[in-house]
């Protein structure tokens, strides 16, 4: 416990009364289905155009596209948010969008996080915790934390407001390319994501996983060889999605069990 109250206060996150529910498999039995009865079908598909700054050299910039496959019958409602905040959602005078948004978060060989739906500016300014620490702690407590704490990056904020509950937890994260909502414990999404670069099944059960990349895996994984501050993970790049929206999915399709154990494109 004195582990996991560590890790909260490195973080910064909101609440600490999450670390007792995740000792408990009562509420999280809940809302899981064996993954036997996984639904991998693709109902959707939403592309995302990113640009790393100075890279791989200084005065160069890599500029690259993925695509997520979107399992729109497994999670409808988090399928709801993500494709709203992808083609831009009005709440009064402010637009909720990924679109301009930064990569925050990169850990190698583990994932990469993004998804800040309020394009605040990039401000490196704050510590937030040691990246191999992070990883370490992932292992242990099945998190990847929505970031509160540094000032680059808000929590971001969902179309049914400022979080919204678990959907459920059937799809599991058995490859790189799982597409997952970061968290800061039960219940509390928003509208931050990750992309895992590998088999991180120790995630299962914490975070609602609703996709899978279908192409640009390369991409993916360029991203996820950018250097990252030591003491934070934050990219020591300039990354951003400089544009994303939805393709048209006239016909939905199912992914097969070697794609969906598969670490590359379809």
């Amino acid at each position: 416990m004195k582990t996991v109250l560590f890790l909260l206060a490195c973080l910064g996150f909101m609440s600490v009364s999450f670390a007792e529910d995740w000792d408990s498999d009562s509420e999280s039995d809940s809302k899981d289905t064996k993954e036997e009865d996984a639904n991998y079908k693709v109902t959707d598909e939403a592309w995302f155009d990113i640009e790393i700054k100075d890279y791989p050299e200084e005065g160069e910039d890599y500029k690259g596209r993925f695509t997520i496959g979107l399992f729109g019958d497994v999670c409808p409602m988090t399928i709801l948010n993500f494709k709203s905040l992808v083609q831009g959602f009005k709440r009064g005078k402010k637009t909720l969008t990924y679109r301009k948004s930064p990569i925050h978060r990169i850990v190698r060989d583990f994932i990469i996080q993004m998804g800040d739906s309020y394009n605040r500016r990039r401000d490196r300014s704050l510590e937030v915790k040691k990246a191999s620490s992070y990883r370490e702690n992932s292992h242990r407590n099945g998190c990847v934390p929505r970031n509160e704490q540094h000032s680059e990056v808000r929590p971001g904020e969902s179309i049914f407001g400022a979080k919204f509950g678990d959907e459920n937890h059937i799809i599991s994260h058995k490859a790189a390319g799982y597409v997952s909502m970061a968290n800061h414990g039960p219940d509390s999404n928003g509208s931050q994501f990750f992309i895992t670069l590998l088999k991180t099944r120790w995630l299962d059960g914490k975070h609602v996983a609703f996709g899978k990349v279908v192409s640009g895996m390369d991409v993916v994984r360029t991203l996820g060889e950018v250097p990252a501050n030591a003491n934070t993970a934050v990219p020591k790049n300039s990354i951003r999605i400089i544009d994303c929206g939805l393709n048209t999915v006239s016909k939905p399709y199912t992914l097969k069990k070697k794609e969906a154990e598969s670490d590359d494109d379809l």
